[in-house]
């Protein structure tokens, strides 16, 4: 059994990351306080729309993990909780955990054939991706500080959260039945690239974690993929000037220019 905590992030104008404030009290001790608790609100309300967990009796001898909160600001104030997942047990709490992702030469090579062949390229990354991974172990979690409702139950989780050390296997046995329902194969080269071909047409779609590359010779069936993307999660479609850390500027002439 485990629990957890909010972990807050701070972020300025320029984007930048920081750790603040470091728990729940020193959260509702700050000048921000209204702000961080309608954060963590909102991270509860998302955990309750997609049915995390569901309260439960305590169950005799069992042992709890912790969770931990998470938030950033700069106008804007994001909370997540996150399991302490340092407490879980190989074989009770977990089994596997490996979870591939697609290489960087594969993502470069989409460019390139992008480039040579005249095709199109959007991005997109799941939201929350994390929590739509369906749990297999029966893992239990105290409720998180601050939200108790005082009944003594806890909550009984029924799909991944951040820190479990099998959420990203989790997550990725979900897209992976997704992408089958959506017709794509797997490619012999990258076990996270996925493709599918008819008459003329070109479909390619790279993905790394939550993070997807989408390349096509026409545009209506990247939007076709898109849409069926957007009615499985929520998903964030935006402007290919950054992947995975490199900066990537698509030209006039159809040529692509990709720095680190």
């Amino acid at each position: 059994m485990t629990s957890g905590e909010f972990v807050f992030l701070a972020d300025d104008s320029q984007g930048d990351y920081c750790l603040s404030p470091i728990s729940y009290t020193a959260a509702m001790q700050s000048n921000e306080r209204n702000q961080w608790m309608k954060a963590m609100n909102e991270e509860l309300a998302t955990l309750k729309e997609n049915e995390t967990w569901k309260l439960v009796n305590r169950p005799i001898n069992a042992k709890f993990m912790r969770v931990k909160k998470s938030c950033d600001s700069n106008a804007r104030f994001k909370a997540r909780l996150v399991v302490k997942g340092y407490a879980q047990k190989q074989g009770i709490d977990y089994d596997e955990t490996f979870s591939p992702v697609a290489r960087y030469d594969t993502v470069r090579t989409l460019h390139v054939v992008a480039t040579s062949k005249g095709m199109k390229l959007k991005q997109f990354d799941v939201k929350t991706a994390f929590l739509y991974g369906e749990l297999e172990e029966e893992v239990f979690l105290e409720q998180p500080e601050g939200f108790d409702d005082g009944s003594g139950c806890v909550c009984r989780l029924k799909r991944s959260l951040y820190g479990l050390k099998q959420a990203p296997r989790c997550w990725n046995k979900r897209f992976i039945n997704f992408i089958k329902k959506a017709g794509l194969k797997n490619s012999t080269a990258d076990p996270r690239l996925f493709y599918h071909t008819y008459e003329d047409n070109y479909l390619y779609i790279a993905i790394y974690v939550d993070d997807g590359l989408v390349v096509d010779n026409k545009n209506e069936e990247i939007k076709v993929f898109l849409r069926l993307l957007q009615e499985e999660f929520e998903i964030t479609i935006g402007s290919l000037e950054n992947f995975l850390g490199m900066q990537i500027k698509c030209q006039s002439d159809g040529s692509i220019v990709v720095s680190q």
